[in-house]
Formats: structure tokens, sequence, C-alpha cells
């Protein structure tokens, strides 16, 4: 199974690009439309961490540029009625941390919005996924259940640290567990986006 590839592109197609590696194999590799709407040069040097599936008439090759956005869409092909198109479209419509963030914090009108994916394909996500998202999000040094876990997760999904400690306040000690802990955290972050 190929999980990496590096080479040179050698040509853009329509929603993937076409990659020579160095022993001169080209592959076809499909991209989040993302980053195929920035500028993508021909002859240029990628590096792209790569999702094989096989299907009965067909290997796909999915790539990713960074391994967030591989293992999240690893995530969401495990759920009944996400294939890989549907997955990349998600992927092409917000970023990895913006998708994973919807799942943990259950936002079923946002994900509806991608083409493709309906309100019970949307619920299915959250219910499916939601507490995995959430656990994968909790740093292992960190113990369980403490303020300093919750920060080192937030940080780690890619909100800046003053914005995690500025809502930090607003989250009651009390909840059940660090799940519900982040959910809270990741609305209120998403609040404080909006706001902006």
């Amino acid at each position: 199974m190929i999980g990496y590839l590096e080479g040179e592109l050698v040509a853009v197609l329509d929603g993937s690009v076409l990659l020579r590696t160095s022993g001169g194999v080209g592959y076809q590799v499909f991209l989040p439309m993302a980053r195929l709407s920035a500028r993508v040069d021909t002859g240029a040097q990628a590096q792209y961490f790569v999702v094989t599936v096989v299907r009965e008439a067909e290997i796909s090759l999915y790539g990713f540029e960074d391994l967030s956005g591989k293992l999240l869409f690893e995530s969401l092909i495990t759920v009944s009625g996400i294939g890989p198109k549907a997955a990349m479209a998600m992927l092409s419509a917000f970023s990895p941390r913006e998708v994973a963030e919807a799942i943990v914090i259950e936002d079923v009108a946002l994900l509806s919005t991608i083409p493709g994916i309906g309100k019970k394909t949307a619920t299915r996500l959250c219910v499916e996924l939601s507490d995995r998202l959430a656990t994968a999000a909790m740093p292992r040094e960190a113990a369980p259940g403490s303020r300093g876990e919750l920060i080192s997760a937030l940080t780690n999904l890619g909100f800046p640290e003053k914005d995690v400690l500025t809502i930090l306040h607003k989250i009651p000690a009390e909840l059940p567990s660090f799940s519900d802990q982040l959910k809270q955290a990741l609305a209120l972050l998403g609040k404080n986006q909006h706001l902006r």
C-alpha cells in the first residue's frame, strides 16, 4: 500500500495531478480542490501523504500535504455512506481542522452545506466519529482531565494559545469527560472565530 509519494508534478488533471517519482513511475493523485485551486506548477517538486483505496475495478490514490489530512480522510471513509469522493468533497470545502472541529462539536448544519452530504449523513458522521476525533486530539503526555491536556489538544488542532487561554475560564470544570470539555471549547472557539 502506498502511504507517501514525492516527485515532480508532470500535469494537472481534473481533480488530480500526475506525479513522477525518482524511479520514473508516474502516479495519478487526487487532491482536495482547495489545493488544486492554488497554483500548481508543472515541473515543481511535491510530496503527499497518500491513502490508497482499492476497489474492484480500480486503485486510486488520494494525497494530502500533511498527515492530519490523511488521517482524517481515513477516518471519514470508515463511516457508512462516506466514500472517497464524499470525503474529498468535505476536505475540499473545509480544512481538516474545520471538518474535525465540526464533527466533534456535532455541527450538523455546517456539515450539511457540503455538496453530497445531507443531514442524515452529517448526523451519522457526528455519531460515529465525534468521540474518536475528540480522543485523537488528546495529547498523550498530559494527565487525563487536566486543563493542560485541553490546552495542548486545542493548540494541536491549530488554535492560537492566546485564544485557547481566553475561553478556558468559560468551560465548566465539572463537565464529566475530556470529550465534553473539548466539545465546549471548540464551540466557544468557533463563536470567537465568527466574531472576527
